[in-house]
Order: structure tokens, then C-alpha cells, then sequence
């Protein structure tokens, strides 16, 4: 199988260009909330890494800015080829409001732990209050795999990878690896 440039980069634990890995003290670091009318140039840096990296969603702090706004494009890639696409998603200063008793297991991989991926658990439909890239302030429950991406994300916002959150670190795996054994086989 030949993998997209990113794609190859991050099955080989290569960080793209500019992203923080861990170990930075940013990645840990709480954020500040950001005023829509300030967020322009951010956004659009954000996504234009987001879109480069061939990822589902991107930080802030990912790339250096200890403030609270994300992106979130959900799109098939080499390495995820079965995963449902979103629409561009820009959050600014989201608060999950609310989260279901239900906890999916499931894989998650970061740009800023390249070349491993490991399981998971996250509520099933969190509820995020948030403003988006208009300004507009947005309630919204998320569901299916767009919502563990918010949580990732907003976890990066909080000072957390996933890395904090994996109950099992037993799971922990290079991507290779994960691509060898572990995924989902397509019918």
C-alpha cells in the first residue's frame, strides 16, 4: 500500500513541521480563552496544518499557541480509510456541559505522539457548549467518532494527551504495528 507523504510520515513517528511533541512543557500547559474577532489568522493556520497533516483534528497548543481553539476535518485517509467525514469544525473556548454514562473503547493517535497509537475509553456523546469561527456561540452533542475527536482535542486544551487517559497502557502501540495486527479489517 503507498501512504499519503503525511500519512507515511506519521506511520514512521515523524512530527509534521512545526508540530510540539511531548516532553514540550506547552503540551501541558493550560490555555486561555481567545475572542472570536482575534481568532482569524489562528483558524486558518490551523487548518491549513490540519489539512497538510491529513488529520481529523489539531490544537492549538499542537502548534504552539496556548490558547482555546481546535479544528476538527474528519476525512477518509491511507491509514483510516473506513472513518466518516465532517464538515470543517472551528472551536473556540469549548466546554463539554455534559457527557453520557456510555464509554467507547477505541483507538487514538496524535500528531504529537507520532508513531503510536492506543485504546482509549471516551464518552459516547458529549454535549460542547463552544464559539465557532463566526462568533457564534454553539451547543452541540456529538456522537460517532467526530465526538472522540472533541474530546482529544479538547483534552490538548486542557493539558492532557491521550496518553493520560489510556487505562491500560498495555495497549500502546507503533502505528505499524496497529496497522499489522490491529485494524478493523474492511468487508
Amino acid at each position: 500500500m503507498t501512504l499519503h507523504r503525511s500519512d507515511d510520515d506519521w506511520v514512521k513517528g515523524i512530527a509534521g513541521d512545526g508540530v510540539v511533541t511531548i516532553g514540550d512543557p506547552r503540551l501541558k500547559a493550560l490555555t486561555a480563552e481567545i475572542d472570536a474577532a482575534h481568532a482569524g489568522d489562528l483558524l486558518e493556520t490551523l487548518v491549513a496544518r490540519l489539512r497538510d497533516l491529513n488529520g481529523a483534528g489539531l490544537a492549538a497548543p499542537q502548534i504552539g499557541a496556548s490558547v482555546r481553539a481546535a479544528v476538527i476535518e474528519v476525512r477518509k485517509t491511507d491509514v483510516f480509510p473506513d472513518r466518516p467525514e465532517t464538515g470543517l469544525i472551528q472551536v473556540l473556548n469549548p466546554v463539554v456541559i455534559e457527557r453520557s454514562d456510555e464509554m467507547v473503547l477505541d483507538w487514538e493517535g496524535c500528531f504529537s505522539v507520532p508513531g503510536y497509537l492506543g485504546v482509549v475509553p471516551r464518552a459516547e456523546s458529549p454535549t460542547v457548549r463552544y464559539t465557532d469561527g463566526t462568533g457564534e456561540t454553539v451547543t452541540r452533542e456529538f456522537t460517532g467518532y467526530v465526538a472522540r475527536v472533541i474530546q482529544h482535542e479538547i483534552d490538548h486544551l486542557d493539558g492532557f494527551v491521550y496518553l493520560d487517559r489510556m487505562p491500560d497502557m498495555a495497549s500502546l502501540t507503533t502505528t505499524q504495528n496497529y496497522l499489522d495486527h490491529h485494524r478493523p479489517v474492511s468487508a
